[in-house]
This record gives structure tokens, C-alpha cells and sequence, in this order.
């Protein structure tokens, strides 16, 4: 036993050092970064801002100009937008209508039969009829109410305007929320490709150290689980990157911006100062007070209608009697006045006074609540965006620790392999973090934007401000 000891021993030896070396041998072909991996070039002939069916290969744009795409197209395929844009018409026509009450009505009316008349007892006239006769009329005072209701028509029609705008810009930051999301969920299955690669070469290291040393099955099987763990981690962010660009192509068609880029307008986030200014002038706010406006010329306008109302008419009929002519005509101003009509004008004029008191409690009730939606996601912006900064000195280390961490333990044997994997899923773990952290910041900042002027007018093509 003596004499064949140390030969064991060599040949342990021997085989813990080719491990060993086939270990740090796998490892060293395994590296990952925090870049984003190169997309394929696009087929040749693809065309920017050209839609097609199924995959659409777009050329390479500018950062700004996927965002611009995103928008245009969201707007361009929303029913709903288009819902609001015709309503919007349809309230703008009726101020037409009601404009047109100044002009004279003009009339023609015509009688074509027979008949007679009778004078005691003693017919006068029998036999055929006709006539023909016209007839204008057109007001002459009416105590200001058509120039009331005209006013009702206009601010209703401003508040359909400002309704679609905020149709449009509601469309506009869900494809822009939808793109963002496809864009996190793109990353995160990255981050988990990368670890399951980095699981497989470990798992091909230990598979050599196996080979030569049975006892250390246990690790070997402990590493295929968490590869394993790791690619069900990639398989959902995949699953949820396709999720999000369905809700894309959904609300933009088959005109898919790449993504490459594309949060980088969105890494600065806007002065809560200026959003909270443009928030007093947005366009669900002035919608709120054309609302209010227009209930109170509404009843302003029921108030002048219970006035003298003065209108002029002129009118002529000309027809034949049996064997007679006959003709007639007229010219004067009529005068109507109603004394009493059930207290309905007074209840009119007061529902239309409350619903405009209704429309500005609304509206306070809209800037309070967007002043404080602001100084939030002002603060998850500036937060989130922070934090991602400090993710990248904190996976720096992380980095070192990890790579510190193998060497101790498959040159030194100072580590088990429970905490080489705790370094390589705490480092993964925190780049998953930087992701979402990034995201959440760029996020935020787009729902900012939206609070204020809006994203729609951030992103139209003349904006003087980004």
C-alpha cells in the first residue's frame, strides 16, 4: 500500500489538474458585455416607411424618427382618432347650421285642387283651385340669442377639437409605451442568453471534471438546473418581447421601427416647471373649460330667448278660383313673447349654469391631479435613470467579484461552486436591474412628456423644443 500511494496520489493530481485546465479552457471561450447584440442587416431593397406584410425589413433611422414613425402611424390606423376627428367636423358643421339662422328663410308653397265657398247658404265660388305662393322671413331683433347659441355651437365644437387631440395623444404613448416594452423585454432576453451561455460553459467545465471525479455529479447537476432556470428566464422575456410587439403591430401596422436607438430621446427628462406650465394649457384641460364656456352661452342663449323676439316677413300668393283670380300678399314684422311656459326655460338656463359649474370643478379636479402625476413620474424619471447610472459602477465590481470569485475556485479550490454560481447570478441579476431601471426612467420620461404638451407635439416633425 506504501508503494502504490504515491502513484494514487499523482494520478488524483494529475486528473484534479486537467480539470482543472479543461474548466478555465471552457470558461475562457465564454465573454459577454453589456452591449446590445448586433441585429442582422436589413435585406437589400428595404425601404424606410414602407409597409408590407408579415416581417418588414426597415433601413437603418434616426432615433427621433422611429418616435416619429411610432406616432404617425399610431395616429394614421386609430379608429378611435378618426372617431374623435369626425365628431369633431360634425360639431364644427353644426356651428354652420346654427349661423345660418341669420340668413332669410325663403318659402314656396302651392295648392292644387277643388272647392268652393259658401255665404249664407248661397254658394259663392266651386270649381278648381290652385295657387301658388312665397314667402321670406328672417329675424330682425332676437335679444342676442341666435348670437348666443352661435357661441354654444363654436365652444362645443373647440371642446370636440381638443377631445381628439387628447384621443391622439392617449393612441400616440400607448405604441410609444408598447415599443418601449418590446425594446426592455428585447434586453432582458439578451442579459439571459448571455447567462445561459455563461451556464453552459460551466456545465461543459464540470461535465471534464466529472469524468475524472464522480463525486462532484451533485455540482454538475446543480449547474444544469440553473441553466435550465436561465433559458425558462429567456424563453419569457422572449415571449413577452413578441407580446408587446403584437400590441405594436396592433396600433401601427406592419411598419415596425427596428428599435435600435430608440429610447435614446427619451434619456432626457423634461423640467417639471415647463410640464407643469404646458399642463394649464393642455388640451384635456382647455376641452374641460370649452365645456364650460359653452354651457354658459347655452344658457345665456335660453335667458335672451324668453325676450320679444322681432322677425320680418314678406310673402305673396297668387292663384285661381273656379272662374276667379285671386292674389294676396303681405309685408311686417312679427312679434312673438311667451308669458308662461311651465318654468321649462328656467330650469333649462339653470341645468346648463351647473353643468358649466360641473365642467370647471372638473377641471381643477384634472390639473390637481396631473400636477401631482407630474412631480411623480418627474421623480421615477430622475430616480430610475440615477439608479442606472450607479447599476453600471455596481456591476463594475460585480464584474470583478465574479471573475475573482471562478479563479478562487477553479485554481485555488477556495470556493465551492455554490458561490461561483451566487457571483454569476447576482452579476446577471443586477444587469437585469440596469434594464429595468433604464426603461423605467425612459418610461416615465414619456409619460411626462404626455402630461404636458403632449407627445403628439413633442414629436411633430417642426417642433422647435425636443
Amino acid at each position: 500500500m506504501k508503494t502504490t500511494f504515491p502513484f494514487l496520489k499523482s494520478a488524483v493530481c494529475a486528473a484534479v489538474l486537467l480539470a482543472q485546465a479543461c474548466t478555465v479552457d471552457a470558461w475562457a471561450r465564454c465573454t459577454d458585455d453589456l452591449a446590445v447584440e448586433a441585429k442582422p442587416a436589413p435585406k437589400s431593397g428595404a425601404k424606410a416607411g414602407v409597409a408590407g406584410r408579415g416581417d418588414v425589413e426597415l433601413a437603418p433611422m434616426e432615433p427621433f424618427s422611429q418616435l416619429q414613425v411610432i406616432a404617425r402611424e399610431a395616429e394614421r390606423r386609430s379608429a378611435s382618432v378618426g372617431a374623435a376627428r369626425l365628431l369633431a367636423e360634425a360639431a364644427a358643421l353644426d356651428v354652420n347650421e346654427t349661423k345660418a339662422g341669420r340668413w332669410p328663410q325663403v318659402s314656396v308653397s302651392g295648392v292644387l285642387g277643388t272647392g268652393g265657398s259658401q255665404q249664407d247658404g248661397t254658394t259663392v265660388t266651386s270649381g278648381n283651385q290652385s295657387s301658388l305662393g312665397v314667402n321670406v322671413s328672417a329675424p330682425l331683433w332676437d335679444n342676442g340669442r341666435l348670437s348666443r347659441l352661435t357661441d354654444w355651437r363654436s365652444q362645443l365644437a373647440g371642446a370636440a377639437k381638443f377631445g381628439a387631440a387628447v384621443t391622439t395623444e392617449q393612441v400616440v404613448l400607448e405604441a410609444v409605451g408598447a415599443a418601449l416594452e418590446r425594446n426592455r423585454y428585447r434586453l432582458q432576453a439578451q442579459v439571459y442568453q448571455q447567462y445561459m451561455r455563461k451556464m453552459g460553459c460551466l456545465v461543459e467545465a464540470l461535465e471534464g471534471i466529472v469524468n475524472e471525479d464522480r463525486g462532484r455529479m451533485s455540482e454538475l447537476i446543480q449547474a444544469r438546473k440553473t441553466q435550465q432556470q436561465t433559458e425558462l428566464q429567456r424563453d419569457q422575456a422572449l415571449a413577452q418581447s413578441r407580446q408587446s410587439e403584437v400590441r405594436l403591430r396592433k396600433l401601427i401596422g406592419d411598419q415596425v421601427p427596428p428599435g435600435d436607438g430608440i429610447t435614446i430621446p427619451l434619456a432626457t427628462v423634461p423640467e417639471i416647471g415647463e410640464i407643469n406650465r404646458q399642463i394649464e394649457y393642455g388640451n384635456d384641460a382647455q376641452q374641460l373649460r370649452a365645456q364650460a364656456d359653452a354651457q354658459d352661452s347655452y344658457a345665456k342663449a335660453v335667458v335672451a330667448g324668453q325676450g320679444p323676439q322681432f322677425n320680418w316677413s314678406l310673402g305673396k300668393t297668387q292663384g285661381q278660383q273656379g272662374s276667379s283670380s285671386v292674389s294676396s300678399w303681405h309685408a311686417g314684422v312679427t312679434v312673438s313673447y311667451s308669458l308662461f311656459n311651465g318654468f321649462s326655460d328656467e330650469a333649462t338656463s339653470k341645468a346648463a349654469a351647473k353643468r358649466a359649474e360641473a365642467s370647471r370643478q372638473q377641471l381643477q379636479d384634472l390639473l390637481n391631479t396631473k400636477f401631482s402625476r407630474s412631480a411623480e413620474m418627474y421623480d421615477v424619471a430622475t430616480s430610475s435613470l440615477d439608479r442606472a447610472k450607479r447599476y453600471v459602477d455596481v456591476l463594475r465590481d460585480s464584474e470583478r467579484v465574479r471573475n475573482f470569485t471562478f479563479q478562487q475556485w477553479s485554481q485555488l479550490g477556495r470556493r465551492s461552486l455554490f458561490d461561483v454560481m451566487s457571483a454569476e447570478s447576482d452579476h446577471f441579476n443586477l444587469r437585469i436591474a440596469y434594464v429595468n431601471a433604464l426603461h423605467d426612467g425612459y418610461l416615465a420620461s414619456a409619460q411626462l412628456r404626455s402630461l404636458g404638451a403632449g407627445l403628439t407635439t413633442w414629436l411633430t416633425p417642426d417642433a422647435v423644443s425636443r
